[in-house]
């Protein structure tokens, strides 16, 4: 039996889909900048000062890693360790009582703007990918135990609930149009024909095990040790996959066996999605702004759609034929959940786009070449909504160069800042800079794009 979270599940999804592993999906500090096209990606009602065109594919890079409690070598621990992961401490000691992991990600294979009449067009092509995760500690202290690597003896409970693993990954083809209204009102937005690629998800609603804990032998508690003992357990859970050709594999009796990719990738969703945006002039150096980002969703094909679930209690005795299903040391391992294929609820999967609410205020100084910016946002992911609040300066001189500078001390446990620079076509930045180890946020963005087009036009 594998795990869930393999390798295979991992690398294939993340890297793939996201090229690069690094709350947002897009560069909150460039917000405020000018001439860049990352803006328009947080809000499709604001007016670009130029047309633009984004090198395939470099043309915009962004990824993020962000968790509520783990720090960036936490991160990897728990994605590399195998059975170590339990014995360690220090680890353990600073879990919470739910820990959540998110991943996000996205690459403009193909985006360019320009400006026709009085309105802006824009056109993108990408690929969008989110992974989250939530463990409870319960679940760790139950591997601890199982595995020796406590104290606990004799008849321990434990009520394990709320884990969950999430994988959503898409394509996207965009077309965006936004308009002056009046000398202080744009609005625009930004619709998206959705192309499925892969989603995941396991839930754990619930899982309550009590068992009869030896005493250690040695340093450890052996296979043997366990033989003859009581374990029992109560489980209400699912796994649900879609994939062109492959994912969840069953045996002849419905038992998981494995996961099969070697159907290859392909379409195996088709959805909808739109963009909205305004920005206001309150005052002539005061701009108020919001957008909503995400709103649709991708109807999974039934027969991409496989489901595996479990409903049941159960009382067993430890022996040589069933320790490795209940009491083996990986802990995203469906085996101890005793799931079966369910084809009933295997129809067509329908799943919401993970939707960002964005509200942001600018003064600008100095002839608009300095701005002072603030901006909240929400996103609605798996398994629980990230709130940001960012408070940047930014700096724009000339067209050709900006640089601006962020805060965000929510998703970092205020440990980090954020910085932005255009340099002619080249575009870098974050949201939140990488300080070592225990950063609990870190991301990145790449853009490359020329200018296209003429340029915004004074009149209404």
């Amino acid at each position: 039996m594998e795990s869930f979270w393999n390798k295979k599940v991992f690398v294939i999804v993340c890297a793939v889909f996201l090229g690069t592993v690094a709350h947002a999906q897009y560069l909150r500090t460039s917000y405020f900048m000018e001439g860049t096209s990352s803006s328009l990606q947080l809000n499709p009602g604001l007016q670009p000062t130029r047309g633009y065109f984004n090198v395939p594919v470099l043309g915009g890079l962004n990824g993020s890693v962000s968790s509520n409690v783990l720090g960036f070598s936490d991160i990897i621990d728990v994605l590399d360790s195998g059975e170590d992961l339990f014995a360690n401490d220090d680890l353990y000691g600073r879990l919470k009582g739910n820990n959540r992991l998110n991943l996000t990600g996205n690459t403009e294979i193909l985006s360019f703007g320009w400006y026709a009449g009085k309105g802006f067009w824009s056109v993108n092509v990408g690929l969008r990918a989110d992974v989250g995760a939530s463990i409870p500690k319960s679940m760790f202290e139950y591997m601890r135990d199982a595995n020796g690597f406590s104290l606990a003896t004799g008849i321990q409970n434990y009520t394990i609930g709320n884990e969950s693993f999430h994988v959503n990954a898409y394509g996207e083809i965009g077309l965006g149009y936004s308009r002056q209204i009046t000398d202080k009102l744009s609005v625009g937005g930004r619709a998206k024909v959705l192309l499925g690629l892969a989603h995941a998800e396991m839930e754990i609603e619930r899982f309550d095990v009590d068992m009869d804990i030896p005493a250690a032998s040695a340093e450890y508690i052996s296979p043997e040790d366990w033989y003859g003992r009581h374990y029992g357990y109560d489980v209400q859970a699912h796994v649900t996959t879609s994939f062109k050709g492959g994912g969840l594999d069953f045996d002849e009796n419905g038992n998981i066996s494995g996961f099969d990719f070697d159907g290859g990738f392909g379409i195996s969703g088709m959805g909808f999605g739109i963009d909205l945006g305004a920005s206001y002039k309150l005052l002539d150096n005061v701009t108020l702004s919001a957008a909503v980002l995400d709103l649709g969703f991708i109807k999974w094909k039934s027969g991409s759609t496989r489901v595996a679930s479990v409903e049941e209690s159960n009382n067993v005795v430890i022996n040589a034929d069933n320790y490795d299903q209940y009491l083996n040391d990986d802990f995203l391992s469906l085996e101890r959940f005793n799931l079966k294929e369910n084809p009933e609820a295997a129809g067509s999967e329908t799943t919401k786009l993970s939707s960002t609410l964005l509200l942001a205020g600018e003064y600008a100084l100095l002839d608009n070449k300095l701005s002072l910016g603030a901006m909240y946002t929400v996103r609605f992911v798996q398994p629980k909504a990230l709130n940001e609040l960012t408070l940047s300066a930014t700096y724009r001189p000339k067209n050709w160069f900006n640089i601006a500078g962020s805060y965000s001390p929510i998703q970092a446990g205020g440990k980090s800042f954020g910085v932005a620079l255009k340099l002619g076509p080249l575009f870098l930045g974050t949201d939140y800079m990488f300080f070592g180890n225990s950063s609990k946020a870190v991301n990145a963005f790449l853009g490359l794009s020329i200018p296209l087009g003429k340029s915004r036009s004074t009149d209404i």
